[in-house]
C-alpha cells in the first residue's frame, strides 16, 4: 500500500484549549504509513487564540497554524484551510474537524482507508456523539428539497427573528438549550442520509468534481444540506458508517462567542436564515428541487 496522504483542517474560533485537545487525539492516531498534515486555521479570534496556538505548535513539523483576516465562518473558513493544505500536500483524503471533536478511538486513518476501498466514497461521516446532549448527532434525516416548503421555513424563521429581536429590546432574559433530536438509526450503516458537519472526510473523488470543500455563500449552517446536493449532483457516495466514533463536544465556540443566550439565539437564527435561502439556490442550480 503506498504512503495514504491525509490533510486535516481545525477551524479554531475562541475555544483554543479544545483545539489543543482535538489535534493531540489525531496525533495519538498517526503511523507511519500515513503522511499526515494538520492545519489549524485561526477563524479571527479576537481573544489571543492564534499566538496561543502558534506558540505551542511553532516545532512541530505535522501542524500548521493559519489566521484568517476577518470571520469567515464555516464553510469559507474551511475552504482557507483547504487551500493551505494542498501547498504542503496532494491529498488523498481530507478530514475536516470541529475543534471540540475528539477522535478518541485508536484506527481513523485505518477506517478511512478501508472504507474507501469498499465504498469509493466522496464524503464519509462516522458516527458523532455529543457529550453535552447525550445523544448522537449523525446521521442527519435530509432536509426538505420542496420549495413550498422551504419558502414556509424561510417565513417562519423571519417570524422567529422578530420574536427575539422584541425580546431583546424589552431586555427578556432566554435559558440555554442545546438543540437535539431523537436518533434512532446511528447504529445503522446508510448511504441515503445527510452526515453531520462536526467531522466529515472527503476524497480525491470529491476533490475531481469540485475545487472547493463547501459552498462559500453560507457563513454558519445548512452546510451539510448543501453537501447532500453537491453529493446527489454528481453521483457521489455520502456514506455514513459508525465503525469508527467520535466524541463531540457541541457548541462551544458558539457559546463562547455571545454575551448573552439571546444573542446566541438571534445570532443563529440571522445565519440559519442565510442559510436556508443559500440552499434553495443550490437546488435550483442543481435543478434538484421538488
Amino acid at each position: 500500500m503506498h504512503e495514504v496522504s491525509i490533510g486535516i483542517i481545525i477551524l479554531n474560533y475562541l475555544a483554543y484549549e479544545e483545539t489543543k485537545e482535538s489535534v493531540y487525539w489525531l496525533k495519538k492516531q498517526i503511523k507511519d504509513e500515513f503522511k499526515i498534515k494538520i492545519v489549524i486555521v485561526d477563524n479571527a479570534s479576537d481573544n489571543g487564540s492564534y499566538d496561543i496556538l502558534k506558540k505551542e505548535f511553532t516545532n512541530d513539523p505535522l501542524v500548521e497554524v493559519e489566521k484568517t483576516k476577518k470571520n469567515l465562518g464555516f464553510a469559507q473558513g474551511n475552504n482557507y484551510g483547504y487551500d493551505q493544505i494542498k501547498k504542503y500536500m496532494n491529498p488523498d483524503f481530507i478530514i475536516v474537524s470541529n475543534s471540540d471533536a475528539y477522535a478518541k478511538k485508536e484506527g481513523l486513518f485505518e477506517w478511512i482507508v478501508n472504507e474507501y476501498a469498499k465504498e469509493k466514497f466522496g464524503v464519509l461521516g462516522p458516527s458523532i456523539y455529543s457529550k453535552r446532549g447525550n445523544f448522537y448527532q449523525s446521521p442527519g434525516e435530509n432536509e426538505t428539497r420542496n420549495i413550498h416548503e422551504l419558502h414556509k421555513k424561510i417565513r417562519n424563521l423571519n417570524k422567529y427573528l422578530i420574536k427575539l429581536r422584541i425580546k431583546k429590546f424589552l431586555n427578556y432574559k432566554e435559558s440555554f438549550e442545546i438543540p437535539k433530536w431523537p436518533n434512532h438509526i446511528y447504529k445503522d450503516r446508510t448511504k441515503t442520509k445527510t452526515l453531520h458537519g462536526a467531522f466529515q472526510v472527503f476524497s480525491k473523488n470529491y476533490f475531481e468534481k469540485y475545487n472547493e470543500l463547501y459552498d462559500s455563500r453560507t457563513f454558519l449552517y445548512r452546510e451539510e444540506d448543501i453537501l447532500k446536493v453537491r453529493c446527489d449532483r454528481e453521483q457521489l457516495l455520502m456514506v455514513y458508517s459508525p465503525e469508527y466514533e467520535v466524541e463531540h463536544l457541541q457548541a462551544v465556540s458558539t457559546s463562547k462567542a455571545s454575551k448573552s443566550i439571546l444573542d446566541q439565539k438571534i445570532n443563529r437564527t440571522k445565519n440559519l436564515l442565510n442559510s436556508t435561502k443559500v440552499y434553495e439556490k443550490v437546488l435550483k442550480e442543481s435543478k434538484l428541487t421538488e
